[in-house]
């Protein structure tokens, strides 16, 4: 078994997996698959790091890109987004900050 498989899929990095899993599979490297979605470079990382919470829109645009089934990757997207706005202390619908206040 991966490292991977090994890692509780249950936090903040789990659409970055999926997305991470999904970029593999098309063969697709980061810079390419930034500047196919219109994306940075950095913020790309950040998403398939889990450091950063994609927008709905970026989801249908990776789907096409990698050639993935959009729906597939919208559900993952909407089940996360449940989650991180119905987590402990999250009322607004935003990811958890990583900064400090």
């Amino acid at each position: 078994m991966s490292e991977t498989r090994n890692r509780p899929l249950t936090g903040p990095t789990h659409i970055g997996v999926v997305l991470e899993r999904v970029r593999r599979q098309a063969g697709l490297q980061h810079e390419i698959l930034a500047h196919r979605t219109g994306v940075g470079a950095e913020y790309l990382a950040g998403v398939l790091s889990g450091a950063a919470f994609p927008p709905r829109r970026f989801i249908l645009r990776y789907a096409r890109t990698c050639g993935a089934d959009p729906q597939v990757l919208l559900r993952v997207w909407e089940d996360e987004h449940e989650r991180l706005s119905t987590g402990p202390g999250q009322a607004s619908g935003e990811p958890p900050s990583s900064g400090s206040a």
